[in-house]
């Protein structure tokens, strides 16, 4: 195949509010718009008069207890604090495919970052004749919003395009990823990697967690499909943690030899997370050298033990942070 589409829901990815699912019964189309429209209308009410609500649902979901507001304790529940009590503005900036490579460059890690072949701001401006045989496209507002084009003359333009235009028209973010809210869409088109030890394999995701610029710990993602993707967890000595950090439930993978880049990765990790309470740097490692795949602020959740999520939460020090004195809210 010469297209691969990427859909949302990764190890990268904060979980996505999800309707119920409604069956479509001839002659029910006017209707079911219709309560599709009541439903995000009343959506809306109820997460603009107070955000909390849908991340102490979620979180009770996951941890089977409410957030503690007045005195968070892991990973989870900080960063749902962070979202809402502190200021994102670099959490937005970053979280933006194309602008993270302006906060990249200012911290003088030109290098890391990925060759951008254009920038457009909808479907309908893609040069596709200066472009080359291979390329990714990708949103720069979302998670997972990827097409991987491995020769563009055997692929169907229209349809890419009309896939990407239903991207770009997505409210990604809602209820609770505010920062993704704040992004102004764009479509970029950036050079295609390949596994050169298995072409037929996904890449190596190397995402180290940082607290106050300093890395923590790696999550390796690895042998990813369509159907999943396998989870190790080292330390930075490159021990493998698995079996303390992740549940037994999830998918755990064999071990994965350290990256010839890996030094370099963590180098840039804590010069990109400087002054960032958390944050996860992604990396690639490209002919043994790094190339940043993106900064990941609101992670998905559920697949660590819950004493490695209160771990990780003790590393974020929420006394270093400037309370807001009115909490963000959602931006439609």
């Amino acid at each position: 195949m010469n297209i691969s589409i990427i859909g949302s829901g990764n190890a990268g990815c904060a979980h996505a509010f999800k309707f119920k699912s409604i069956i479509l019964k001839k002659g029910s189309k006017i209707k079911v718009l219709k309560y599709l429209i009541k439903k995000l209308f009343l959506l809306k009410l109820f997460l603009l008069k107070d955000p909390k609500i849908y991340a102490n649902k979620s979180f009770r979901g996951a941890f089977n207890r409410d957030i503690n507001w007045d005195n968070p304790i892991n990973l989870i529940e900080k960063i749902f604090w962070l979202q809402i009590y502190s200021d994102i503005t670099l959490w937005t900036r970053c979280a933006d495919k194309y602008l993270v490579r302006e906060y990249v460059k200012e911290r003088g890690c030109e290098n890391i970052l990925n060759e951008l072949y254009g920038k457009y701001d909808n479907a309908d401006e893609i040069d596709w004749e200066s472009l080359p045989d291979s390329f990714v496209l990708k949103t720069n507002h979302a998670c997972g919003q990827v097409i991987l084009i491995k020769n563009k003359k055997d692929v169907n333009k229209r349809e890419i395009c009309e896939k990407l235009t239903e991207w770009m028209n997505l409210k990604y973010g809602i209820p609770i990823q505010l920062h993704y809210l704040r992004i102004k869409p764009c479509i970029i088109a950036e050079m295609l990697f390949i596994n050169k030890d298995n072409p037929e394999k996904s890449l190596i995701d190397y995402k180290i967690w940082c607290f106050h610029g300093v890395p923590e710990c790696i999550l390796v993602v690895h042998n990813r499909t369509q159907n999943g993707y396998f989870l190790t967890v080292y330390d930075l000595e490159w021990n493998n943690i698995s079996k303390l950090a992740l549940k037994e439930k999830t998918t755990h993978g064999d071990n994965i030899s350290k990256p010839k880049s890996f030094d370099k990765m963590i180098e840039y990790a804590k010069i990109l997370s400087e002054g960032i309470p958390q944050v996860r740097v992604d990396f690639y490692d490209i002919n043994e050298e790094p190339v940043l795949g993106e900064m990941t602020f609101s992670t998905g959740f559920g697949y660590f033990t819950d004493s490695f999520y209160d771990y990780l939460g003790s590393k974020i020090d929420l006394s270093k942070i400037k309370k807001l004195e009115h909490p963000n809210k959602l931006i439609f």
